[in-house]
């Protein structure tokens, strides 16, 4: 065997003996890598879950808030007038007031929590704008059609669960609310 034969045998050897070791590490490395890509993806999908629970729980709040609101005023407007300047009257009256600095709370709320939801958030925040607009009209013109403020929170509930689902990474659609449905329902007559 020459000499050069025999360095080269042992860079053969050389080179099995440190391939499996050369594979192993890569193998490490690459695990270490996919953990770590594994954590972050794990981190991101709590957060994204943990905003979006506490934007389905503001919305929630929201449509108590109006619900209760509605509720008030259909007493109140059910009263005769006399009644109306009664202990129980000035009390549903109060509450009324008092509800006006919660909406406005949970409207801010919303505004901040749709920032996860671009596409469908904008909506979001147009119909709870709407809702209070046409519950302060009410209030200050005593007259309005509570059907109004329902069609409104039924587009707001339609755009909350797809804002919702957008900041879960499940929205591929764009969103209809309810009186765009009707809209196409009715020119289709």
């Amino acid at each position: 065997m020459t000499r050069t034969q025999f360095w080269l045998e042992i860079a053969k050897l050389a080179v099995s003996a440190a391939t499996p070791i050369v594979v192993a590490t890569l193998g490490v490395l690459l695990l270490r890598r996919i953990e770590a890509v594994k954590a972050l993806v794990a981190r991101q999908s709590d957060f994204q879950k943990k905003w979006a629970d506490e934007f389905v729980n503001c919305c929630h709040s929201f449509m108590q808030a109006v619900e209760r609101d509605l509720a008030l005023l259909t007493v109140l407007r059910g009263l005769k007038d006399e009644d109306k300047n009664e202990q129980f009257g000035t009390d549903l009256q109060i509450e009324i007031s008092q509800l006006n600095p919660t909406l406005s709370e949970l409207e801010l709320r919303i505004r901040r929590s749709v920032v996860f939801a671009p596409s469908c958030g904008p909506a979001v925040t147009q119909a709870a704008g709407e809702c209070i607009r046409l519950l302060n009209t009410l209030i200050a013109a005593r007259k309005g059609s509570f059907d109004e403020i329902i069609d409104v929170m039924n587009d707001f509930n339609v755009a909350a669960r797809n804002a919702h689902a957008e900041m879960l990474g499940l929205q591929t659609a764009a969103p209809v609310t309810i009186n765009e449905q009707k809209k196409t329902n009715h020119r289709e007559r």
